[in-house]
């Protein structure tokens, strides 16, 4: 994949520095677009977003700090480096603020701005990463709700692993592995925890007998719906009831 940079600077010979500074391509640079004011930027910004952004602070129509805090308002996942003739302290401390990646101070070492730069790509692959995971995990949380709503449809039921699959459209091997990824158990041990969850509530809230309760949540068994009641609650249906 590669990267676009774009270079702002009203000194001409600055941005033709940075040009012939290197084969950019051979760090994954592979677009490079120049603009010599803020106006300008924001222009070229709108019609092509930039994966790095090297400004100056200093210029016509506003500063590098302006551009950068106009990226930022409007989400542009640029990664910013200021290159700047002034070392002044509130301008590095506004940098700061505004997530600057780095803040380089002219005349630089071309060996340096180099590093900088790339430096700049390795970042920007790691927002990519983040943004992409982000996005799964977007598509992921609405499939673990589906997962579970199909659980609480059939909680007095036998629910089985490929019908729960088969009503996700995934295979019952990945959904296991997906599953277990997203919420730290096992599908089996949700059903048994969400079948004694419900138990509970019954029994606290109606005065059905034992044994229908053990049926309306899935157990067949009474003598099998006790033992597992009492692994996870630490006490017999009975005894649960009648608490105070």
């Amino acid at each position: 994949m590669g990267y676009r940079l774009l270079i702002v600077d009203d000194e001409i010979p600055a941005v033709q520095g940075v040009l012939d500074l290197r084969d950019w391509r051979e760090v994954g640079i592979t677009e490079i677009d120049t603009a010599y004011s803020m106006r300008e930027a924001i222009e070229k910004l709108e019609t092509h977003p930039a994966d790095i952004l090297l400004t100056d602070i200093e210029m016509p129509g506003g500063t590098g700090l302006d551009l950068i805090s106009w990226v930022k308002n409007h989400a542009y996942p640029c990664v910013s480096v200021i290159l700047s003739s002034y070392p002044n302290f509130e301008f590095a401390q506004r940098a700061i603020t505004l997530g600057v990646f780095e803040y380089l101070l002219k005349p630089i070492d071309d060996e340096k701005l180099e590093n900088v730069l790339c430096s700049a790509i390795l970042k920007k692959k790691q927002q990519n990463q983040e943004s992409k995971e982000k996005e799964e995990k977007k598509k992921e949380d609405p499939l673990i709700t589906s997962v579970k709503k199909y659980i609480y449809d059939h909680i007095s039921e036998e629910i089985l692993r490929d019908d729960i699959a088969d009503y996700v459209n995934l295979s019952p091997a990945y959904l296991s592995t997906f599953f277990k990824r997203e919420t730290g158990g096992t599908i089996s041990d949700f059903i048994k925890n969400e079948r004694i969850h419900f138990a509970k509530k019954l029994l606290r809230k109606t005065n059905l007998t034992i044994s229908t309760i053990a049926q309306n949540v899935g157990y067949d068994s009474l003598a099998y719906f006790s033992s597992v009641f009492r692994s996870i609650v630490g006490c017999t249906p009975r005894e649960y009831r009648a608490r105070p």
